[in-house]
Order: C-alpha cells, then structure tokens, then sequence
C-alpha cells in the first residue's frame, strides 16, 4: 500500500494535497468559453452593426447609440473573458464574477419587467432568455467549486491603498447612479445623453452597475496588483469604446460634456489601475 493511496480524498477524484493551489478548474474555463463566444457575438454585432438591432435582435433597440452602446459592453466582456482564458491562476479574475452576476440578474430582471418588448417568437430571444436565467445561478456554483481549492488570501498589499481608495469612490458613484437610472428610466432617461426607452434606460444601468461593482469589489478584495489587471484593462477597453459613440453617433448623442467629462476620469482611472498592475503581469 502506498502513501498516496492513504490520503482521504475530497470528491471528483482530488485528494486534500491537491486543495490550495488556485488553479481555474476545468468547469470554470468551460464556463469562460462560452461567455467569450457570446460577448463575442453579441460584441461585434451590437457595436458595428447598430442599425440591425432595429430588427435582428431579441428586442428592438433604437436610436442605434444604445446598440452600440450594449455593443461596447459585450466588446469589453469579450476582452475580459478572453484574458481570463489565459490565465493560470484563479486569483487573476476571482473579483469579477460578483460584477457578472449583478449584470446578469439586472438584465434579467429588465427582461422579466418588460417582457412584452421582447419577439418570443423570435430564436434569439430565448437563447437571450436562456442566457440571463442561467448565469445568476451558475456563477455562485462555480465561486463556490473554486474556493475549495483556492489559495489562502495574503494580507493587502500596502501599496494598493490609494487604488482601492479611488475604486472605490469611482465604483459608489456608478452604482449609486445606475441603481436611480435603474429605478426610475423615465425621469432620469429624459435627462440622458441619447434617447432610452424604459427597458433600455435598465439596460445602460444594468452595464453602469458591473463596472460600478467591480470597481467595489476590487476596493475591498484586491490584495495584489496583478489581481486587478484584467478588470482594470476591461474598464478601460469599455471607456474607450464608449468615449467613441459621440463621434460614430453625432446625430444621436446630444449635451454630453458632462458624461464625456466622467467618462474620461474613469478611463484615468483604468490606466492608474492598468500602471499598478503591469509589472506583475506575469503572474496573472
């Protein structure tokens, strides 16, 4: 009998030698996958095809501005998932997951809230559907699978104070003003750079509120520099992207200093956060 043959086992075929070494499971990469292919596909068309998204989407979405601008989030998502492909580690991408679950009940929710806006008898809108249903509940399995054979958590890194401090700031302010534009569309949509429907007046919430809570989530639970280069490099693929429309959509966006205003402050902040990180980009 073998030494390896007396160690207890903790299910799947892994023994307790193997817990702790932070690797992304299998389960998880393939869950990866398939949000990488979805943003991707949703990020190309949304974005560059705008106009069709009148017709050739799960729901009409019109001015194209909106389009484009859920377009630029998914855009954003494809890079973060892309990233998180390659990573080794699941601390590299361990703080995004509370952002991606907020996101996707969000819309969920704007889905169930107005769901005669939908084409139910339209494919697309059940993968659509199938998608925002599913995604709440298999985040927290997922987290759940890769804390048993997480890491132990190191102490904050001292240097990381004044990040977190301005994630934090930046991350309250998007969430405070999606959760109002999320609650009141109408109101707070008339005063928007670009028309919103109620449902899409959620959807721009929904998008406000990820980044809103990944910039919290990292302001509480960054402990290294690298753990924040994907989300920060996200953050930044997303400002850039949106920071675009006003120039691809002249004739839609209308009063928008103010938001051009914030919207490089926090690209500011994604390249601060991109500086931090950088030198550790090996460990990611």
């Amino acid at each position: 009998m073998t030494t390896a043959s007396l160690r207890p086992t903790t299910g799947f075929g892994s023994s307790d030698a193997d817990r702790g070494d932070g690797r992304v499971l299998g389960l998880t990469r393939a869950g990866v996958w398939v949000l990488f292919l979805l943003a991707a596909a949703n990020g190309i068309f949304l974005y560059f095809a705008p106009g069709l998204a009148d017709t050739e989407y799960a729901w009409s979405i019109k001015p194209a501005v909106n389009a484009s601008f859920i377009g630029a989030g998914f855009l954003a998502g494809t890079l973060a998932t892309g990233l998180a492909l390659r990573a080794t580690r699941w601390r590299s991408f361990s703080l995004l997951p509370p952002a991606l679950w907020v996101l996707a009940t969000t819309l969920l929710a704007a889905t169930i809230i107005h769901e005669d806006r939908f084409k139910w008898d339209y494919a697309p809108t059940w993968v659509w559907a199938f998608v925002y249903g599913f995604v709440p509940l298999a985040i927290p399995v997922l987290m759940w699978r890769q804390r048993k054979v997480a890491e132990p958590v190191p102490a904050a890194d001292p240097s990381l104070r004044v990040l977190r401090v301005l994630s934090g700031v930046f991350g309250a302010v998007l969430l405070v003003g999606a959760v109002a534009l999320y609650a009141a569309p109408v109101e707070l949509g008339e005063e928007w750079v670009w028309a919103l429907t109620p449902l899409l007046g959620r959807a721009v919430a929904a998008w406000y509120a990820l980044f809103g809570t990944m910039l919290l989530t990292f302001a509480v639970g960054l402990r290294r520099p690298f753990e924040g280069l994907i989300g920060y490099a996200t953050l930044a693929c997303w400002c850039v992207l949106l920071l675009a429309l006003p120039l691809i959509h002249s004739g839609d966006v209308t009063g928008e200093g103010w938001w051009v205003v914030f919207m490089v402050a926090l690209l500011g902040l994604a390249g601060y956060g991109l500086r931090v990180a950088w030198p550790e980009r090996d460990r990611v």
